[in-house]
């Protein structure tokens, strides 16, 4: 597999996690809309704004991320056609920078997740609760695509460590070439 290969296969990845949370997202939005029309408690009509906002925010932001990827996947394949082993230095250098980031956002999430407990908790009001459940919600979210995330960043980083350790893929043979333009 070459280093654009690599880094279609951890873009892929990042892209179903984000299609998931985005239809996660999606889903608390429909959720609250449903208690609002439905809802007749008061725990049920405090709800309704908590759901609605942290699902707006998980789709709105995942749709951009999403985006983002379909335009990194284009830079990629260019850059790479330019330069592969610059591309998988580039890569390389560029993952191991971020890859710190992880403890930073996971223990985030945790605390929020904490945050939220406490406050579901500690107050009576069906507003503070419901705020609580929405930041419970939007912690566990957050560590959920961190720990996928981080999973796909870790692999493609080894990938592309043992790719430029190798020397790169094997260069085509006859055999392997594609012949009259087929298979390009």
């Amino acid at each position: 597999m070459t280093a654009f290969d690599h880094a279609a296969k951890w873009i892929h990845g990042e892209m179903i996690v984000g299609g998931a949370t985005m239809a996660f997202g999606l889903i608390l939005v429909v959720c609250g809309a449903l208690l609002w029309k439905f809802g007749a408690s008061p725990a049920a009509r405090a709800m309704v704004a908590p759901l609605v906002v942290v699902g707006a925010a998980l789709a709105v932001i995942t749709a951009v991320l999403l985006l983002n990827n379909v335009f990194r996947l284009e830079a990629f394949q260019q850059a790479h056609a330019l330069d592969p082993t610059a591309f998988a230095e580039r890569e390389i250098a560029r993952v191991q920078g971020f890859m710190d980031w992880y403890r930073y956002t996971i223990a985030g999430g945790a605390v929020v997740v904490i945050g939220g407990l406490a406050l579901f908790l500690l107050r009576g009001a069906p507003l503070a609760q419901a705020i609580g459940l929405a930041a419970i919600v939007l912690g566990a979210t957050a560590l959920h695509i961190d720990f996928f995330s981080k999973a796909l960043s870790t692999r493609y980083l080894a990938d592309l460590t043992a790719l430029v350790a190798s020397g790169g893929p094997p260069a085509p043979t006859r055999e392997t070439a594609p012949q009259n333009g087929a298979g390009s």
